[in-house]
């Protein structure tokens, strides 16, 4: 498997779907999602369509598992599969925030290779390939090499948190984890757009991402991206909660949540 090739594609392809984000959101068509809290636009599923077509066409041994349509190309099984957020922050999209961006994970039976995150209002790319390192570009711009920023008193240091979607208001577990970093931290900074978290994370805005029963599809990639940009990730044991940061901040805020 050529992880360099597969990384040029996914890096294209979120360019594109950055794009075509940013040219069609006068227009953009909303429906509810779900239960109805949820929105989905047509852009997630033109962008996810595109995605999924090329991937496929490429690599048709591949599994791919879209936030949009589910399961699709060769089936769970397959050795190789790709993750994708077509269009990552779609409620702060529709509003007319610009925090919304492309998610796009290529996996082997579940563990990440390549990953790719794109800020498309801001045409910034970030990238990684398993142990050969980060990088970030801005709008097609000479690559430049990510490292994770030394760490401040976490009393002065963004904390990032984010939660998937099933998690109510009434999660205990979640209340305390959240109260815990209000009373402890800086800020705690709620994008509800991880693929912007995980861009501020690798530049030095936040000091950790904090992520409750996250989807899989926004959260395996920019760990990657992290990683190898110099952060620790500690998954707790229930594998519902995952921090993601400057190594001094992870280890402060594993000992405050108790993981």
């Amino acid at each position: 498997m050529d992880l360099r090739s597969a990384a040029d594609l996914a890096i294209s392809l979120a360019r594109d779907a950055g794009e075509f984000a940013v040219a069609e959101r006068a227009g953009a068509r909303v429906e509810s999602k779900g239960d109805g809290a949820d929105l989905v636009t047509h852009v997630d599923r033109e962008v996810e369509r595109r995605i999924v077509a090329a991937i496929a066409e490429r690599y048709p041994d591949h599994s791919i598992l879209g936030e949009e349509d589910g399961e699709q190309g060769a089936g769970a099984d397959a050795e190789f599969g790709w993750l994708i957020d077509p269009l990552d922050g779609t409620n702060n999209y529709v509003l007319g925030l610009d925090v919304y961006g492309v998610c796009i994970t290529l996996c082997s039976r579940g563990v990440p290779l390549v990953a790719v995150v794109h800020d498309s209002p801001r045409r910034r790319t970030y990238w990684a390939i398993a142990d050969q390192g980060a990088w970030w570009s801005v709008d097609g711009s000479e690559p430049r090499r990510l490292a994770i920023s030394a760490a401040e008193p976490l009393a002065h240091t963004t904390i990032s948190f984010t939660q998937g979607y099933r998690v109510g208001h009434d999660d205990e577990r979640r209340n305390v984890l959240f109260d815990r970093l209000e009373r402890s931290s800086k800020r705690v900074l709620r994008t509800w757009a991880p693929s912007a978290d995980w861009g501020l994370l690798v530049t030095g805005g936040l000091g950790a991402l904090v992520a409750y029963r996250n989807e899989i599809w926004d959260l395996l990639g920019g760990a990657l991206i992290a990683r190898e940009a110099g952060a620790d990730v500690h998954t707790d044991a229930s594998g519902d909660l995952v921090i993601v940061g400057r190594p001094q901040t992870v280890r402060e805020l594993r000992e405050l949540l108790g993981v």
